[in-house]
């Protein structure tokens, strides 16, 4: 997803001093491991999916009880203490907050996470990220899509355990059931041009 594997200053800072960086920066950044990671580049292809899916799940969860947020809901770890940007956000009922100061709000409460792979932030999305979400006792799936194919891997919390379930699928004519909700591959990959960019995204 959206979180950089390159940093500019190994410095560890707090999260308090992360959130008063973060705040005042006119770009964004995550907060990982007690170092401020600023955004990579993404490719029209992961733009069009981080959309295409935000706007499925929130036509699907319309008068539900969810709110689906893209791109700009930060969540607060407390296991971790880490800060991170996944590319979309479910909540189901009001969101809770981590509240800075009254200027800035992480939610805590997420119930679905949703990062699309870029090359440069696969392996920490699907390790690092992965082993803080799986601690958010409110979280039920998260999501991890790629943008050079149609597959997309997801898990799946059992019940209220600690276990999870892994899946994965592959190919536009299949469905995925996103808090509960039927969503189509091919809609969430809609306008995707599979030869619009090398595989490699900068960062």
């Amino acid at each position: 997803m959206l979180a950089a594997a390159i940093q500019t200053d190994i410095r560890r800072v707090t999260l308090e001093e992360y959130f008063e960086f973060e705040f005042t920066s006119p770009t964004k950044h995550e907060y990982i491991n007690g170092q401020i990671i600023p955004m990579p580049y993404t490719s029209d292809n992961h733009g069009l999916i981080a959309l295409n899916i935000a706007h499925e799940i929130k036509n699907a969860i319309k008068n539900k009880n969810f709110r689906a947020y893209a791109g700009d809901r930060m969540v607060y770890s407390p296991f971790c203490n880490d800060n991170f940007y996944p590319d979309v956000v479910v909540v189901q009922g009001e969101p809770e907050h981590y509240d800075f100061k009254g200027k800035m709000k992480a939610t805590l409460n997420p119930v679905v996470l949703v990062e699309v792979l870029s090359d440069s932030t696969e392996n920490l999305d699907k390790n690092e990220k992965w082993s803080c979400y799986r601690e958010i006792k409110s979280l039920k799936q998260y999501f991890l899509i790629s943008q050079h194919e149609p597959h997309i891997e997801f898990y799946t919390r059992v019940d209220d355990s600690n276990r999870w379930v892994y899946t994965y699928v592959k190919g536009l004519d299949e469905k995925l059931s996103v808090a509960g909700f039927d969503i189509s591959l091919k809609d969430i990959y809609d306008l995707v041009n599979w030869q619009a960019e090398p595989k490699t995204e900068a960062t």
